[in-house]
C-alpha cells in the first residue's frame, strides 16, 4: 500500500469518527460526502483496489467497503459518484470473485457452481439496479420501467457525464444474464440492457480505455441469429479494446478466445491469445494490475485445462510458437 492509500484510509476512518461525534446536521452531512467521495475515488490518486496485485485480499475486503458505501448512499443519496463507485464494486465483485471462479470449478463441484453464480447473479442485478438510481439523480425517468416511452426517453436524453452508470448499469444487467442464461425474464429483456450500453457507446465508444469495446466482444460472439456476423464484430471491438488500452491489458484476449476461438474450435488461436495475455506487464499500467492479475490466472487456468474445450486438445502440437507472426488481428 502506498503513501496515497494510507492518506486515503486514514481520513476515511477520521471522517467516519468525527460524523459520530459531530451534532450539526449540516456538518455531518458534509463529511458523510467527503468520505462517500473518498470510498468513491473522487477525491483523485490511485484506487486502492484496481491498483492492487492481491485478489484473494480485495476478495475479502471489498464486501465491508461495499456495505459501507450503501450505509453512506443512506445519509447522502445524492451523491452520484458514491452510486457509481458502489454500482461498479457489486458487479465487478460479481464478476472477478464469483463468476469467474465458479467457471474454473471442475464438475465434480456443480452444486457450489451453481450457488455462486446464484449469489454473482443477485449481486449483478444489485449492481444494474444502484447505476439506474445514480442515474435517476439528474433524471427521474431512468426510474421507470426500461421497456418505457420515458424510460426511451431518458436514454436519448442521457450525456457524457452519464456514460460510466450507463456503462456499469448494462454490464450489471447482462452479467445477470451470462450468470443464469435460462432466466427468461432477464433473456427478454437483453436487448433492453444492450441498448443502454448502445447509448454509451454513441456517447463515448473511447470510455475507460475500450471497456466498451471489450464488453460487446462477448455480447456479439453469443449472438444467436448470425454468428459469423456477430464473430466479425467481436473481432472489431476486440481489435479496438486492444488499441485504446494500448496493449496493456490482457482482458480482451481472454475475452476473445473464450467467445470466439472455443466456439470455433480454433487451438491454437486460442492458446496465441493466452500467450498474448501472459506477455502482459501488470505494471505498465497500474490501474489495471488487479484485472490483469485476475485474467492472466485465468489465462494459464485454460492452458492448462485446453481438453475441457478442444475436442482436438490431446493432439495439440506445442510447435505452434515457432510460427507465431505476432498477428493478434484474428
Amino acid at each position: 500500500m502506498d503513501s496515497v492509500d494510507r492518506k486515503k484510509l486514514l481520513l476515511l476512518s477520521l471522517f467516519l469518527l468525527l460524523a459520530g461525534m459531530l451534532p450539526s446536521c449540516s456538518i455531518n452531512q458534509l463529511v458523510v460526502r467527503r468520505a462517500g467521495n473518498v470510498l468513491a475515488g473522487a477525491s483523485g490518486g490511485t484506487n486502492v483496489f484496481t491498483s492492487d496485485n492481491d485478489p484473494e485480499l480485495i476478495a475479502q475486503a471489498l464486501p465491508l467497503v461495499l456495505k459501507l458505501q450503501e450505509a453512506l448512499l443512506e445519509e447522502d443519496p445524492a451523491n452520484r459518484n458514491l452510486w457509481l463507485a458502489t454500482a461498479s464494486g457489486y458487479v465487478s465483485y460479481a464478476n472477478a470473485f464469483l463468476q469467474t471462479p465458479a467457471t474454473m470449478l471442475p464438475s465434480s463441484e456443480y452444486l457450489q457452481k451453481e450457488a455462486t453464480l446464484a449469489r454473482a447473479k443477485n449481486l449483478y442485478i444489485r449492481g444494474r439496479d444502484m447505476a439506474l438510481q445514480g442515474l435517476a439523480i439528474s433524471d427521474s425517468r431512468f426510474l421507470q420501467d426500461p421497456r418505457s416511452d420515458e424510460f426511451a426517453a431518458a436514454l436519448r436524453d442521457a450525456g457524457d457525464d452519464d456514460v460510466p452508470l450507463l456503462y456499469w448499469a448494462a454490464a450489471g444487467w447482462l452479467g445477470a444474464l451470462s450468470a443464469d442464461p435460462f432466466d427468461m425474464s432477464l433473456n427478454l429483456s437483453r436487448n433492453l440492457g444492450a441498448a443502454i450500453m448502445e447509448r454509451a457507446y454513441a456517447l463515448d465508444p473511447e470510455y475507460d480505455d475500450g471497456a466498451i469495446h471489450e464488453f460487446f466482444i462477448a455480447y456479439h460472439a453469443a449472438q444467436p441469429d448470425d454468428p459469423v456476423a456477430g464473430r466479425e464484430r467481436a473481432r472489431f471491438h476486440y481489435r479496438e479494446a486492444i488499441r485504446l488500452s494500448r496493449g496493456r491489458n490482457s482482458s480482451p484476449y481472454v475475452s476473445l478466445g473464450e467467445a470466439v476461438k472455443i466456439a470455433e474450435q480454433d487451438l491454437d488461436g486460442f492458446v496465441l491469445l493466452m500467450e498474448a495475455a501472459l506477455q502482459v506487464d501488470p505494471e505498465q499500467a497500474p490501474h489495471l494490475r488487479l484485472v490483469n492479475t485476475i485474467r492472466q490466472r485465468q489465462a494459464r487456468w485454460y492452458l492448462d485445462n485446453l481438453e475441457r474445450f478442444f475436442l482436438d486438445a490431446g493432439s495439440w502440437d506445442e510447435d505452434w510458437a515457432e510460427d507465431w507472426d505476432e498477428d493478434w488481428d484474428d
